[in-house]
C-alpha cells in the first residue's frame, strides 16, 4: 500500500501535456528518428497524436533514440523504444502513458496491473460466504467526502448512495467482484475487489481522467461462515431501521422477530431459540457472557444500541470456538471508536435517555474510544397513577459501557471493554428487587506470521440479585435475600491459512463459575430473621478445539470441527445419598458424602463434533446441511414459564448431569426468485438429554436438597423456518413463519414422579405457530415509517380442573402438566422517524422518533389463574372463576429526540 501511494504521489508531480486525446489503440506512427533526444519522441506523442504523457524531465533528458516507424501501433512503438531500457512505461485510461524508472517502480507496475484490492485478512479466504463492506467515497484532490455518490455492484445488481458523511454500506458475496463509482462532474471509476470478509474501504475518485485512484483498505473479522446454517446477523444499518421500542431501537426485541426466536411476554427476561429454555442461550457482550439480558423486567434490553457495531445469532452450526450453551450463541460486538473525529450522540425520551462519546484519543489516531450510558426516569410516570399502591412503585435502571482500542497496525490490535448496569423494580412499597451486571473483557489480536494469527481473550462477568422484603411494614420480619454468579475465563484462538482452500482454527479455553445460590439476612436491626446462607458452588471447565473450512471446489465447501470439554465441580459441599429403591425425597436420605474446598465432587467430559456442508446449486441458490453436539454444565432454576431476575443458577453435580443437545438441520437459500429478496428455508431436529423438570409445588430457593425437586427429563424439538428479507429499495423488511414443536418426557424410575404416565407432553415453550413481519417504508431521505407485527401461539399452561372437600378444606386437583394452552399472543408496534438534516456542514444534527407500543391495545395474557368471586351471570354463577393477567393492555406512545455532533 505504501508503494502504491508513492506511485500516486509521483504521478501528481510529473510534467503534464494536455491538449486533446484519443484512444491509444487507434493511433499508428509513421515517423523516423536518427540519434534524436528521447524527449522529442515523447513531445511528438503529445503534440501530434494527443496523448497525455506523465514523466519527470530529468529522467528523459539523458537518452536518445534511433528508430523508424512505418504504420506502427503506438503500443508496439513504445514497447520497442523501451525494450532493454532503464525506463519503462504503463498505459492507462486508454489515452495516457506514464514513464518511470524500472529500478524504483517495477514492483508497483506489477501490483497495479493486478488491479485487485483485498478487503480483509487473506488468511480467511473461503471462510465466509458474504461480507459487509463499509466505506467512504472521497474527492481524490481535496479529500472531502462526496455526498450522494452512486456505488453499484454489477455481479449482484445491488447499489446504494453515500450518505451525508460520504459513507456507504453493501453486503456482497465474497470473492472477486467490482464496485462502480459515479458522481456528477467526476470520472466514473471501477474498483476491482477481492472480498474476503467484513471490511472498510476508502475510495477516491477524480475530476480528471488521468488521475490514479488512491485506496485504503482495512479488514475486520468476518462473522458469516460460508458453511453457516442457522445463523442470523444484523448490521448497524439494519439495527437503525428496526421499529423503536419505547423510544429507542431494541437489539433483543429485534432478534425475536427472526425465525426460530421467541419471547415469552413483555415482562420477561431473555428469549427462547428453537424451543430451548432461556438459560440455553449464551449472550456475549463483546466477548463476555451476560446472565440477565434485560432492563425493566424485559421492556428494554441491557444493550445500548449506540455502541453496537453488529449482532450475530447462531441457532445452529455454532463455530467450533463456542460452547457452554446448547440452544444459541448471540454475539453483540461493540464498535471501535471513530478514527477521524470526536463525536457526541444520544437520545432524550419520555422514559429514558442516553449519551455516547466516540472518537480518537491520540494524535496518531491509533487509540480510540467509544463510551455510552443510559438511564431512566420513569418513576415520575408511576407517581401520576391514581392507584395509591402503584404510585408507590419503583422502576428505574442505568447502564454504562466503554471500549478502548489501540491499533498497532492492520493485523495487531488490543481492546478493553467494560460494562455495568443496575435495575431497581417494585410493584408496591413492600418489596424492592435490584439486579445488576458487571462485565470486563481484554482482547488482543496478533499476527504471528503471514499465515498464522492469534487472539487472546480474558473475560469477567458478575450477576447479582437482591430482594428487600419489608413484610407489610413489619420491621421484625423484614429480610434481604441475595444471590450471585461470578464468571471468569481465559482463552487463546489460532487461525491458520496454509492455502486458499483451507482455513484452520484451533484454540483452548479455561473458565470457572462461582455460584452463590442464596443467603438471607435481616433487613434492619429490629428484624428477628435468622441469617441463612447456602454453600457456594465452584466449578471449572476446560475446552480445546480444532476445525477447518475446506473449499473442495468453487461449488462445494465443508466445515468440520471437534471440541472437547471437561467439567469439574469443586464445591465445598455435603452430598446426600438417597435410597435407590425409593423416590428421591428428604425422608429417603441414607448417607452423605462430605467434600472439602477444591475437592472434585463430580466431573464430566465429552467430545462435541461439528460438521456442515454447503452446495452452491447455482449462482444464487445454495443447499446447506449441519450437525452439532453441545454440552451445557450450568442450569437456571425456575419453575415459572416467565423467567424473572430472582431465578438462581445451578451447576452440574453429583446428582445433576450436564445437558446434551444433538441437532440436525438442512437449509436452502436463494436470492434470485424475486428481485432484491433473499429467501431462506430451514428444517431442524434437536434431541435433548438430561433436561430438568420440576415436581409440582417445587421449592427451589434456599433448598439444600434441591435435587429432590427435580425430575430427570429428555426431549426433542423440530420445526421448519421460512423467511424472506429485502434490504434495498424504498420498502425494506423481514418476514418469517415458523412451525415448530417442543416435547418433553420424564425418565424417573418411579412412576409417581413422572407426568403423563411417562409419555411425551408439551414443553412450556411449545408454541407451534410463529409469524413476524418487520417493515420500513422510506417516504423520503429523512422520513421513514417502521412497523413490527408478531403472532405466536399461546404457551401451554397447567390449570385446576376439579375441587373437592377433604377434612373440611377445599382441595384443588390440577390437570396434567401443560395440558391447556393460553390465548395466542399478537402485537403491533409502529414508529415514525424524521432523520437528521442532510446538510454536511451542519455540526449539530438531530432526529425525532415517535413510537407506539401495542398499537391496538391487545390484552396479551401474561398468566392465567383462578380467583374466588361472587357468583353471577358474567361468570356462569361459579364461585371460582378463571382470570388472565395482562401486563400491557393499552397502547404506549413514546417520543424521543436523537442527536449527534
Amino acid at each position: 500500500m505504501t508503494t502504491i501511494k508513492s506511485y500516486v504521489s509521483l504521478l501528481l508531480v510529473l510534467f503534464t501535456f494536455s491538449v486533446y486525446s484519443q484512444n491509444i489503440r487507434d493511433i499508428y506512427l509513421n515517423e523516423s528518428f536518427e540519434d534524436q533526444p528521447l524527449i522529442e519522441f515523447v513531445t511528438l506523442l503529445h503534440d501530434k497524436y494527443g496523448l497525455d504523457i506523465y514523466y519527470e524531465k530529468q529522467w528523459i533528458e539523458p537518452y536518445s533514440i534511433t528508430i523508424t516507424f512505418e504504420n506502427t501501433p503506438v503500443e508496439a512503438a513504445l514497447k520497442k523504444v523501451f525494450e532493454n531500457h532503464d525506463l519503462t512505461y504503463d498505459l492507462f485510461q486508454d489515452d495516457a502513458v506514464a514513464i518511470y524508472k524500472k529500478s524504483k517502480f517495477e514492483k508497483v507496475k506489477s501490483d497495479v496491473s493486478l488491479s485487485f484490492l483485498t478487503v480483509g485478512n487473506p488468511l480467511n479466504i473461503g471462510k465466509y460466504d458474504k461480507a459487509n463492506i463499509k466505506g467512504r467515497i472521497l474527492d481524490g484532490k481535496s479529500e472531502e467526502t462526496l455526498i450522494g455518490a452512486t456505488v453499484y455492484n454489477p455481479d449482484e445488481d445491488e447499489g446504494t448512495t453515500t450518505n451525508q458523511s460520504g459513507e456507504f454500506e453493501l453486503t456482497l458475496h465474497t470473492g472477486e467482484t467490482q464496485l462502480h463509482i459515479s458522481y456528477l462532474g467526476f470520472e466514473k471509476a471501477i474498483f476491482n475487489l477481492n472480498v474476503i470478509e467484513n471490511g472498510y474501504v476508502e475510495l477516491s475518485i477524480f475530476e480528471k481522467s488521468h488521475d490514479i485512484n488512491e485506496v485504503t483498505v482495512v479488514g475486520d473479522d468476518g462473522n458469516v461462515p460460508a458453511s453457516q446454517i442457522g445463523m442470523e446477523q444484523m448490521t448497524t444499518r439494519e439495527l437503525k431501521h428496526l421499529p423503536a421500542m419505547l423510544g429507542e431501537v431494541d437489539v433483543l426485541k429485534g432478534l425475536t422477530m427472526l425465525a426460530g426466536v421467541q419471547t415469552v411476554s413483555e415482562i420477561s427476561s431473555g428469549f427462547n431459540v428453537r424451543g430451548g429454555n432461556t438459560d440455553q442461550n449464551l449472550i456475549l457482550l463483546n466477548g463476555s457472557p451476560v446472565f440477565n439480558s434485560s432492563h425493566m423486567f424485559g421492556f428494554l434490553t441491557l444493550i445500548n444500541p449506540d455502541v453496537v457495531e453488529d449482532v450475530s445469532l447462531f441457532k445452529g452450526n455454532m463455530p467450533v470456538k463456542y460452547g457452554e450453551r446448547v440452544a444459541s450463541v448471540m454475539e453483540v460486538d461493540f464498535k471501535d471508536g471513530n478514527e477521524d473525529l470526536f463525536r457526541v450522540y444520544g437520545g432524550i425520551g419520555i422514559i429514558n435517555s442516553r449519551l455516547t462519546l466516540d472518537g480518537p484519543l491520540t494524535a496518531n489516531k491509533k487509540l480510540t474510544m467509544v463510551a455510552g450510558g443510559r438511564s431512566t426516569y420513569s418513576n415520575w410516570i408511576l407517581k401520576q397513577l391514581p392507584d395509591e399502591e402503584l404510585s408507590e412503585s419503583v422502576t428505574n435502571f442505568y447502564d454504562v459501557s466503554a471500549k478502548l482500542s489501540y491499533k498497532f497496525n492492520q493485523h495487531n490490535k488490543i481492546s478493553l471493554m467494560g460494562y455495568a448496569s443496575n435495575d431497581k423494580f417494585s410493584t408496591s412499597s413492600q418489596s424492592i428487587m435490584e439486579y445488576g451486571n458487571l462485565l470486563a473483557n481484554l482482547n488482543l489480536h496478533t499476527s504471528l506470521s503471514k499465515t498464522l494469527f492469534g487472539e487472546m481473550e480474558l473475560s469477567h462477568s458478575e450477576y447479582s440479585y437482591r430482594l428487600s422484603d419489608f413484610a407489610n411494614d413489619n420491621p421484625i420480619e423484614a429480610y434481604l435475600y441475595d444471590n450471585k454468579l461470578v464468571y471468569n475465563s481465559a482463552g487463546y484462538h489460532f487461525t491458520f491459512h496454509p492455502s486458499p482452500r483451507h482455513n484452520f482454527e484451533a484454540g483452548v479455553k479455561w473458565l470457572n463459575n462461582r455460584i452463590s445460590p442464596g443467603k438471607i439476612n435481616p433487613e434492619n436491626d429490629e428484624s428477628v430473621i435468622n441469617p441463612q446462607k447456602m454453600n457456594d458452588e465452584k466449578m471449572y471447565e476446560w475446552a480445546a478445539y480444532i476445525g477447518d473450512v475446506f473449499n473442495v471446489s468453487t461449488d462445494f465447501k465443508i466445515s468440520a470441527g471437534l471440541r472437547y470439554t471437561r467439567f469439574a465441580n469443586v464445591s465445598k459441599s455435603l452430598v446426600y445419598i438417597y435410597d435407590p429403591n425409593e423416590s428421591m425425597t428428604i425422608d429417603n436420605v441414607i448417607d452423605s458424602l462430605e467434600f472439602g474446598a477444591n475437592e472434585v465432587s463430580a466431573s464430566y467430559s465429552g467430545i462435541e463434533p461439528r460438521l456442515s456442508f454447503i452446495f452452491d446449486l447455482d449462482l444464487n441458490t445454495s443447499l446447506r446441511f449441519n450437525y452439532q453436539r453441545i454440552r451445557q454444565y450450568v442450569y437456571q432454576l425456575s419453575n415459572n414459564a416467565v423467567v424473572s431476575p430472582a431465578e438462581t443458577w445451578k451447576a452440574a453435580d453429583y446428582h445433576l448431569k450436564p445437558l446434551i443437545s444433538d441437532q440436525l438441520a438442512v437449509g436452502l437459500e436463494n436470492d434470485s426468485w424475486l428481485k432484491d429478496i433473499d429467501f431462506k428455508a430451514e428444517v431442524y431436529y434437536k434431541k435433548l438429554q438430561n433436561l430438568i423438570e420440576y415436581k409440582n409445588g417445587a421449592q427451589l430457593i434456599m433448598n439444600e436438597h434441591v435435587e429432590t425437586e427435580l425430575i430427570p427429563t429428555s426431549g426433542f424439538s423440530y420445526g421448519i423456518e421460512l423467511s424472506a428479507k429485502k434490504s434495498i429499495g424504498r420498502i425494506t423488511g423481514y418476514a418469517s413463519y415458523v412451525y415448530s414443536r417442543t416435547m418433553r418426557r420424564n425418565e424417573s424410575e418411579f412412576e409417581n414422579d413422572n407426568f403423563w404416565d411417562g409419555d411425551y407432553y408439551r414443553s412450556i415453550y411449545d408454541k407451534p405457530h410463529d409469524f413476524s413481519f418487520n417493515g420500513t417504508y422510506h417516504i423520503s431521505k429523512r422520513w421513514h415509517i417502521s412497523g413490527l407485527f408478531t403472532f405466536i401461539s399461546g404457551r401451554p399452561v397447567t390449570l385446576p380442573e376439579q375441587k373437592y372437600l377433604f377434612d373440611d378444606f377445599i382441595q384443588i386437583s390440577y390437570s396434567e402438566r401443560n395440558k391447556y394452552r393460553m390465548q395466542p399472543y399478537h402485537r403491533l408496534d409502529l414508529s415514525v422517524t424524521l432523520d437528521e438534516n442532510l446538510r454536511k456542514k451542519r455540526m449539530w444534527k438531530g432526529s425525532w422518533t415517535f413510537s407506539v407500543y401495542n398499537v391496538y391495545g391487545r390484552n396479551n395474557p401474561y398468566s392465567v389463574y383462578y380467583k374466588k368471586s361472587v357468583p353471577n351471570s358474567t361468570n356462569d354463577y361459579r364461585q371460582y372463576s378463571l382470570y388472565k393477567l395482562s401486563v400491557i393492555g393499552i397502547p404506549v406512545p413514546t417520543l424521543t429526540y436523537n442527536f449527534r455532533f
